[in-house]
């Protein structure tokens, strides 16, 4: 009876030891400072975000790097702490409310009875980092439509790189600079045509 409780304790321990690897945790975030003035008009023009369309290679919840342009490396223990997409989403959101503080903008889909006119669309085919070159890239495809008249009042595609350190933070630090490089385009493009 020893030997098998001895024997089971060591498979245990062994198990154990085996599945026991600490996992980081990484999260976008935005550059721009939120806007002092925090109180938003009723009036003022309401912009939606849609929720953000990403490559299927990105819906894991593993960090992704590049090893050229057709290999990747998951990395099965350093993951995002939120949906990629949803993170994305939000850090477009804070970045736009501080370029653009007339403009109320949100996130879709919110809980609120509330319509907005416009919408953001945003497309993600690549959105990663390599650890050997330390470029990390940013394409993709974003849109403004007016829903009430169903009409696309400007879209364009998009593409931008940024050298990184060779480490993971690093490459996540410089896809929050992306994202700000995307959302100063956007807030841009938006600020000219007078909404």
């Amino acid at each position: 009876m020893n030997n098998t409780r001895w024997i089971f304790l060591m498979i245990l321990g062994i198990l154990t030891t085996g599945c026991s690897s600490k996992s980081n945790f990484y999260q976008l975030h935005p550059k721009q400072t939120q806007a002092t003035n925090t109180t938003q008009s009723t009036k003022s023009t309401i912009i939606g975000i849609a929720g953000v369309d990403i490559a299927g290679y990105l819906t894991k919840s593993a960090l992704v790097t590049r090893i050229n342009a057709g290999r990747l490396t998951i990395h099965e223990t350093d993951l995002w702490a939120d949906s990629l997409n949803q993170n994305i989403q939000a850090v477009l959101k804070e970045n736009m409310t501080s370029l653009l503080p007339r403009y109320t903008f949100l996130n879709y889909p919110w809980e609120e009875p509330i319509e907005d006119k416009y919408r953001i669309y945003v497309t993600i085919n690549h959105f990663d980092g390599s650890l050997n070159t330390r470029t990390v890239s940013l394409e993709g495809r974003w849109s403004l439509i007016n829903k009430e008249e169903n009409q696309v009042l400007y879209t364009e595609s998009f593409h931008y790189t940024e050298e990184s350190n060779r480490t993971l933070e690093g490459i996540v630090n410089t896809q929050s600079i992306l994202l700000e490089k995307l959302s100063h385009r956007m807030a841009k493009k938006i600020g000219n045509l007078s909404l």
